[in-house]
């Protein structure tokens, strides 16, 4: 759908907010289905028997699909939030230039934790605790899709790396334990370090001619 702006505010900010209700649901909607999936699998590998001491055939099956799945479900995490960072970025631009006060008030009262509506002020209850964004964990990690999306399946792909390389360390391999290593930092460096994608943010304020 083209829009140019001819087309009322109140219309393209509808839309664009549904867009983003869109993103921020299918995040949801892929974390469930990602997390019963890796319940199902970390039954199976009890099932099998998978220990600290004892791997298996099918036991490495389980932590490969756990492992790859996990990756994949981090990178799809990392394309949602960004999209989710690009639709409220243009929610924001609509409502700064038109005047609408509604989605980006509430990152603001996070960031600053007052804020100023046109029907009053909306302040914090107790005056001597800190802005959201001014407490851990969210001074180090604001977006809540970030710690769902990618965090989320980083850590999970960690355990079941993990639930390989322990029983194979014990069991005296060497070559296999390193190989395990190397992929989780592959996995770390890709995920948190390079090459990260681009993060959407307004270039100016000013509407385009």
């Amino acid at each position: 759908m083209h829009l140019d702006r001819t087309a009322p505010a109140t219309d393209v900010h509808r839309l664009v907010l549904e867009r983003l209700y869109h993103e921020d649901l299918l995040l949801t909607q892929r974390t469930y289905n990602y997390l019963t999936f890796n319940v199902f699998l970390a039954a199976a590998a009890a099932f099998t028997g998978v220990s600290r001491d004892s791997l298996g055939l099918f036991g490495g099956l389980i932590v490969v699909v756990g492992a790859v799945v996990s990756v994949l479900q981090g990178s799809l995490g990392r394309r949602i939030e960004k999209a989710i960072t690009f639709w409220r970025e243009y929610a924001r631009s609509i409502e700064e230039a038109e005047r609408i006060p509604v989605d980006h008030l509430l990152f603001a009262f996070y960031r600053d934790g007052r804020v100023q509506t046109p029907w009053g002020a909306i302040g914090k209850r107790e005056q001597e605790r800190r802005a959201m964004y001014k407490t851990w964990p969210w001074s180090w990690m604001p977006s809540t899709n970030t710690m769902i999306g990618v965090l989320l399946p980083f850590l999970i792909a960690t355990v079941w790396l993990l639930a390989a390389f322990i029983p194979l360390l014990r069991s005296g391999e060497c070559w296999l334990p390193a190989a395990i290593a190397a992929v989780w930092l592959y996995i770390l460096i890709t995920t948190w370090v390079w090459p990260l994608p681009a993060t959407p943010e307004r270039e100016s304020r000013h509407a385009p001619p």
